[in-house]
């Protein structure tokens, strides 16, 4: 009898979410928010760069980041925006909202404050799909309505990440980027095409599936939920694995209930159809979430990084950046209560805005803020994968600017820092090879351009990078 009842839900749904709906056609840009074929869009041309604003207003630093959106660069990014309607409040049925009822400028502009900075990887596609409305993820009932509605969402997903893959890809290495309602059809997207498939897996740098509760696992496993093979990262550089946070305030309470009833991850419908591999089971699964970069002890946020917008300071750049301006820790409440508690540590006579100020009150916590404040961590991350899993890019660099490419102090002690007209050089994949042509170090330097260099003997060594080499001495 269950076996006769899967089957019935299975031909149910199907029929719901292939008979009364028109699949978007990808092959229109204007089923599209960015993707390189389409000129002219807010991505295009965006200035990443980002201004670390100090305490009075300042601009302290600039991070100059190269906007790669358009540029084949070997590895690309695929982003899957979360719910993004005008009025969430104002929709009260389970119902696929239609592109021609979604503002365009809302979707892109949004994206762009999200996950914008991740154009500087590579190739930038995001499609637009039709939304399910906030009902159907808010109290609704784990039924076959709320599958198809799901589905119908998913099929748009489904349908431009094969249209990208058939032809776009061309071997090029992937990051899946996605948010809220984008990380449920991310999840989808990852057991549908991803988890049985190594060819895929091999492709994939990371995906992060971003403010919602679907990682989960049997206790002190890393898999075996969502995903039959497709792990938590359990160290900064690996690759093939899956990122994923919440950030609530600082004395917030974690939800509890944890977890909704009607989150996908507990609809039979979605695992019959083979988009969940299992349920998530509320009273013995954990739910897991990135806890390597910033760990159980409270730590500065290092960057709080936020779209410069209509801000009085920060000069050119698209984007400001606050330093130690809120801490940040990883709790975990009780077994399925897991998230970053921020809090809010200004220095005195701080006049920097408090960013996260009107969500105070949110019972989602920093819910819509998840990527400004982890966006640093995750790129210093992403760095760190691509440098491990020997991922070259052919991000292009400006010529002109290598006849400043500095390396100092020298002689140096601790750390050396790679600087590019006085700003540091980040993410950039460097080798230390001492007087006998050894190499002595292979890695990359962090957002600062900082490199380790405690380590290395009393000597002098040849720092090599693609913007050319130089000579440092080490006195410890």
């Amino acid at each position: 009898m269950t076996i006769i009842k899967s089957i019935i839900a299975s031909l149910l749904f199907v029929f719901i979410t292939t008979e009364l709906f028109a699949q978007l056609d990808y092959n229109l840009m204007e089923n599209w928010a960015f993707h390189p074929k389409k000129k002219g869009t807010l991505i295009d041309g965006f200035n990443l760069d980002i201004a670390v604003i100090d305490k009075n207003l300042n601009t302290d630093t600039l991070f100059r980041i190269p906007n790669n959106s358009m540029i084949d660069t070997g590895v690309d990014v695929f982003f899957v925006h979360p719910t993004l309607l005008p009025d969430l409040e104002a929709y009260s049925t389970r119902e696929n909202l239609p592109l021609t009822e979604q503002s365009s400028w809302l979707v892109s502009s949004s994206i762009v404050g999200q996950a914008g900075q991740l154009a500087k990887y590579g190739r930038f596609f995001a499609p637009r799909y039709r939304q399910a409305t906030p009902p159907t993820f808010l109290e609704s009932p784990s039924d076959n309505t709320q599958a198809a509605v799901i589905g119908e969402a998913y099929k748009d997903i489904n349908a431009a990440f094969l249209h990208y893959l058939k032809n776009y890809n061309h071997g090029n290495k992937i990051i899946i980027a996605s948010h809220s309602q984008g990380a449920y059809l991310a999840a989808m997207l990852l057991k549908d095409l991803f988890d049985n498939d190594i060819t895929l897996r091999n492709k994939l740098v990371t995906a992060v599936v971003a403010g919602v509760a679907c990682m989960y696992s049997n206790p002190y496993q890393f898999t075996g939920g969502w995903w039959q093979n497709l792990p938590l990262c359990t160290k900064t550089d690996q690759c093939n694995c899956i990122m994923t946070w919440r950030s609530f305030k600082e004395g917030q309470s974690l939800p509890n209930p944890p977890v909704l009833q009607s989150i996908p991850n507990r609809n039979p419908y979605l695992v019959d159809n083979g988009l969940v591999y299992r349920l998530l089971d509320i009273n013995h699964d954990w739910l897991l979430q990135d806890s390597i970069y910033y760990s159980t002890q409270a730590k500065p946020i290092r960057y709080y990084i936020a779209p410069k917008g209509n801000k009085p300071f920060g000069g050119n750049a698209g984007f400001v950046a606050f330093e130690n301006m809120y801490k940040i820790r990883y709790v975990r409440e009780n077994r399925a209560s897991v998230g970053f508690k921020v809090e809010y540590t200004p220095q005195a006579e701080d006049k920097r805005p408090d960013d996260l100020a009107d969500l105070e009150s949110d019972m989602k916590g920093y819910h819509k803020k998840d990527y400004n404040i982890y966006s640093w961590a995750l790129m210093e991350q992403i760095d760190m994968k691509l440098a491990a899993c020997g991922i070259k890019t052919g991000i292009s660099r400006n010529p002109k600017k290598t006849k400043s490419f500095v390396a100092y102090p020298n002689p140096a002690s601790g750390q050396v820092t790679l600087q590019i007209n006085g700003q540091g050089v980040a993410g950039e994949n460097i080798s230390i090879l001492n007087m006998l042509g050894e190499v002595v170090f292979s890695g990359h330097t962090d957002y600062s351009g900082n490199i380790p260099a405690h380590k290395l003997n009393n000597g002098l060594y040849l720092i090599m990078s693609s913007y050319g080499t130089h000579k440092i001495m080490i006195q410890q």
